[in-house]
């Protein structure tokens, strides 16, 4: 197991704020001990190729690897459903800059008003469309049970049935189809798992401190452990500071070793 981080609880500082660097975060997770970091988009929306690299050169000269290149389209309604293709395929490229070999895909906005089974097919079809692109770039894509149609356990595997295609890979987030779903989540979807985001909730509410709240990391991460999971664990705080994080880190590396 490789731990990683996405660090969204310094989302403020780095995006909005001008606090914080991209650098200033590395740093911190080379002192956490981390052995990579996440590449959110959102967090480099203003970098333009050589920008990318002279971060990817910070990232590697400081012994971290990119875990994933965390993207956001948007496939739910099938008019704007090439725009997310081309997203993601925007996001491969990014990914190879970085040396990732995984890039997050979502299902993303515009599904409101359409009936639920045209919503499904077009995010299916946007997926599979992506696959063959990002094949021959040698990145896998990794769909989330994120925000939206993916939240949802029978939809997404629905969506996983619709495509149809084994080359379609999952990234696992423990707080999105709320805390009495994940297990059942992660039983379903261990053999296709290749990062995993560690998120917290407490009475299904977002915005938790990693370690504080009431996600069964035991039974989730023990899951993917038992079936040989030796892929990336990574955490996305949506709360908290410095120590809170680091508590974090020392929760979920605690619990895995503890398996």
């Amino acid at each position: 197991m490789k731990l990683s981080c996405v660090p969204l609880n310094f989302g403020r500082q780095i995006v909005r704020d001008k606090t914080m660097t991209n650098e200033d975060w590395i740093d911190m997770a080379v002192d956490f001990g981390l052995d990579g970091t996440e590449i959110y988009e959102n967090f480099i929306t203003d970098l333009d190729e050589p920008g990318m690299a002279k971060l990817a050169d910070y990232v590697h000269g400081k012994g971290l690897e990119a875990s994933m290149f965390t993207s956001e389209p948007h496939l739910c309604n099938p008019e704007g459903r090439g725009a997310g293709v081309a997203h993601i395929r925007k996001a491969v490229d990014g990914a190879l800059i970085f040396g990732a070999d995984i890039v997050r895909v979502v299902s993303g906005h515009g599904s409101k008003g359409l009936e639920l089974d045209v919503v499904l097919q077009s995010i299916a079809d946007g997926l599979r469309a992506s696959l063959d692109y990002a094949e021959e770039k040698e990145v896998r894509l990794a769909f989330e049970d994120h925000w939206g149609i993916g939240t949802n356990v029978p939809d997404f595997m629905k969506i996983l049935e619709l495509v149809d295609d084994e080359r379609l890979k999952v990234n696992l987030d423990t707080a999105n189809v709320g805390s009495e779903n994940i297990v059942e989540l992660t039983e379903l979807v261990k053999d296709r798992v290749v990062h995993t985001h560690c998120s917290e909730l407490l009475d299904n509410k977002h915005g938790i401190v990693i370690g504080k709240g009431e996600v069964d990391f035991k039974r989730v991460l023990g899951t993917l452990k038992d079936n040989g999971y030796d892929g990336w664990i990574s955490l996305e705080p949506l709360a908290g500071g410095r120590d809170d994080l680091e508590f974090s880190v020392n929760h979920i590396r605690d619990t895995w070793n503890s398996l």
